[in-house]
């Protein structure tokens, strides 16, 4: 049987998602992990990510009810369009710059990262919420871990591949090589596009077969009742609950993309960047497919288990970070060059790793707890959207902090943003283990009207 002919497949068409989401956002990830060519770029960028998430922020609410409407493929689609040409306004930008990054950026150069930022917002609001029906309500409930998981891992093979490409072409410059070039954003701007094209193989829900032999069920629904459903979100308790760890799931990249870069040279931050993604996919596959789908326990002993993890690798994982922070802001602190001094790298280097780790394990349980507590499709899909909408609010918010806000002589020293990253995490925990208290169960029991009734295994 050849792959178009499993296309109904429950499992191919989070293959189909993945590889979407790897030339996508996966594409993204890698372009916007890498350090600009000086602080006016990093000022232009982070107004073009502010605009970014507030409009997905609105549009991530709105899609999953769009979503249920149109039907994944659709917004898959139109939702890839938006990668190429927030990548051809970070070209035109560095064009703008000259080749040593220090031209005045113009006012039309801009208008144009942000209008980008703005219009990638609305399309990644219905692509990740067309990804989150597929991924949330495609699997059986044995399954949930592994389907996110495999997702993460292919979608962050992207910016793995992404970064890899340009630290190749960036290496031989020297330390302070940058590791971005024309060639470098033509081949994002290209492979970015492709995603709107692959997305078309994505198949009607209403087709598609699980692996325990069921079909998901679609039931007919239309805009009015779907806005209602979206507004009954901000009063149910299970979303409310999961609510701050939603909005902190994006929360730390200012800071990881921004500040921790300025410790390293060019060609290192490309390097870093590579181990990174590689650490998110890891991560990823470890929680969901060993720990959160091992059916040698019961459900709800699983998402305590993944509690604990949260707990344990954020005191961890930023115990490390804040030594780190403390040494590196010192006022002599040389940049980390790998190729000079790679001893000096190993112990910033394998935070770096244990931070894409720490993200892959928010995101995955997160998801996994809002998967917990359904398995209905226009359930699933309005979740999804609530959980992306939301993250994104939060997400434009720390970006438009350093972007309109504390610029300039205001700007935030690099450990206080180190700080506004981490409390956020902390105070999550508790919403971690207070949901999984009250709304996790070893058995999802559906309302008849929703379709599907599957029990856990």
């Amino acid at each position: 049987m050849g792959f178009f002919d499993t296309l109904n497949q429950a499992r191919t068409q989070v293959y189909v998602i993945s590889f979407v989401c790897f030339l996508c956002p996966g594409m993204f990830n890698a372009l916007n992990s890498l350090p600009t060519a000086g602080p006016a770029a990093q000022e232009v960028k982070d107004k073009q990510n502010a605009s970014l998430y507030f409009c997905f922020a609105i549009m991530g609410l709105l899609a999953g009810g769009l979503n249920n409407i149109l039907g994944p493929r659709i917004l898959a689609a139109i939702g890839g369009t938006g990668y190429a040409i927030y990548a051809a306004a970070q070209y035109n930008i560095f064009k703008v710059q000259g080749p040593k990054g220090t031209d005045p950026i113009t006012d039309a150069a801009n208008t144009f990262s942000i209008f980008s930022g703005a219009y990638i917002g609305l399309c990644a609001g219905m692509l990740w919420a067309a990804q989150g029906q597929i991924c949330l309500t495609y699997p059986t409930e044995s399954q949930k871990g592994t389907f996110f998981a495999t997702f993460w891992v292919i979608f962050n093979l992207g910016a793995v591949l992404g970064n890899t490409i340009g630290t190749i072409l960036s290496w031989g410059a020297g330390p302070e090589g940058y590791a971005m070039n024309d060639a470098m954003y033509l081949i994002f701007i290209v492979l970015m596009a492709c995603g709107s094209v692959v997305a078309f193989l994505i198949q009607p829900p209403g087709t598609i077969i699980r692996e325990d032999q069921t079909q998901v069920e679609t039931p007919p629904t239309n805009v009015l009742r779907e806005f209602v459903e979206i507004l009954k979100l901000f009063a149910n308790p299970a979303m409310l609950t999961i609510l701050i760890p939603c909005m902190s799931s994006n929360w730390f990249y200012t800071y990881q993309f921004g500040p921790f870069g300025g410790y390293f040279s060019g060609r290192t931050n490309g390097l870093k960047a590579i181990f990174y993604w590689l650490g998110q996919a890891g991560g990823a596959w470890v929680l969901g497919n060993m720990f959160l789908d091992n059916t040698k326990y019961t459900r709800t002993a699983r998402a305590w288990t993944g509690v604990y993890l949260m707990v344990g690798t954020t005191l961890a994982f930023f115990g490390g970070g804040a030594a780190f922070e403390y040494t590196a802001s010192a006022k002599d602190f040389v940049k980390i060059d790998a190729g000079t001094d790679f001893g000096r790298f190993i112990g910033p280097f394998i935070l770096y790793v244990c931070y894409g780790l720490y993200d892959a394990f928010f995101q995955v349980f997160t998801n996994y707890l809002i998967g917990a507590i359904s398995n209905d499709s226009e359930t699933l899909s309005r979740y999804a959207g609530f959980y992306k909408g939301t993250q994104s609010a939060a997400g434009g918010l720390s970006w438009a902090l350093n972007g309109f806000v504390f610029t300039g002589e205001k700007a935030l020293t690099s450990t206080a943003q180190f700080w506004v990253m981490v409390i956020p995490c902390a105070v999550s925990l508790i919403f971690f283990a207070l949901f999984t208290k009250t709304f996790v169960k070893d058995t999802t029991d559906e309302n008849p009207e929703h379709g599907s009734s599957i029990k856990a295994h």
